[in-house]
């Protein structure tokens, strides 16, 4: 039979540590450790004492072991230094160029000038229509002062533009009636007249009889010269011999007198404002390039 075994070899260990290696750190570590700081601690002394003790530093030229030959040399500083490349010299335009730009200018301005002229024709034309009846014209005459606003003839308009002129062809409906008044005005007696030439005159109010004959120089010869004037359609002829009647007369025909002087002043202004119009029309015309 074997013998029993000795207890003091079958116990393990109660301490785990015993398991394990030493922890005890090693010579080599202690080696890496020192070398480590000691380049450190040179690296702070060179940089720190190195300029004083005259070493070179930076990207100075270092001489090289034989020759004297740089091995490495820093460049200048105006190398260093971006130069911007010289500006590309600006080459004039050509003759033919500057030729062609004037024409095209000379065309676009030409062509703005032409359409605003014909623009102020046909507005002045459009003017001259609306005015021919009695009725207002204030659309027409706005429609050219916003193409002609500093014209002195369109500014002229606008005192006759919301109620318009009497056309001459009511103007003539007109003069038999205002003719008639003045006939009788200037057949009035004076202020010591008698009952008889007082009642003649009343009566003529009623019955207006008047001599049509276009000879002498009394009321009513001027009245009939004036009615063939009308009829011919010559409304300043017919004005200028009215001018003639005698003073009770006259103010008789002062009423239809003022009507027809506002229609010669609205055909004056108007027949200004197309001239002006189609004379800057046909100057634009002439001149366009």
């Amino acid at each position: 039979m074997n013998a029993a075994p000795d207890p003091a070899e079958i116990t393990p260990p109660s301490d785990p540590a015993a398991y394990g290696r030493s922890r005890r750190l090693g010579l080599a570590f202690w080696a890496v450790v020192i070398l480590c700081l000691l380049s450190v601690a040179a690296g702070f002394v060179g940089a720190r004492f190195a300029p004083k003790w005259g070493f070179k530093t930076g990207t100075e030229t270092v001489p090289a072991a034989t020759g004297g030959t740089a091995l490495f040399e820093t460049p200048p500083a105006d190398s260093l230094a971006t130069t911007a490349p010289p500006p590309e010299a600006i080459t004039p335009p050509s003759a033919e160029i500057v030729a062609l730009k004037a024409r095209v200018e000379a065309l676009e301005t030409g062509q703005v000038r032409t359409i605003n002229a014909a623009a102020a024709a046909l507005a002045a034309a459009s003017l001259a229509e609306a005015t021919r009846g009695s009725g207002s014209f204030e659309t027409e005459l706005a429609a050219l002062e916003r193409i002609l606003p500093m014209s002195g003839e369109v500014r002229a308009l606008r005192p006759f533009a919301e109620n318009g002129a009497p056309s001459r062809a009511a103007l003539a409906a007109e003069f038999d009636a205002a003719a008639a008044k003045a006939a009788v005005a200037a057949r009035a007696p004076g202020e010591g007249a008698g009952f008889l030439p007082r009642l003649a005159h009343a009566l003529s109010a009623i019955v207006t009889i008047r001599r049509v004959g276009a000879g002498g120089s009394g009321a009513d010869a001027l009245l009939a010269r004036a009615g063939d004037a009308m009829a011919e359609g010559d409304l300043e002829g017919a004005l200028k011999i009215l001018n003639g009647l005698p003073p009770k007369a006259g103010q008789a025909m002062a009423a239809w007198r003022g009507r027809a002087l506002q229609r010669i002043a609205v055909d004056r202004q108007v027949a200004a404002v197309r001239a002006l119009a189609l004379s800057d029309l046909m100057a634009v015309s002439r001149a366009r390039p």
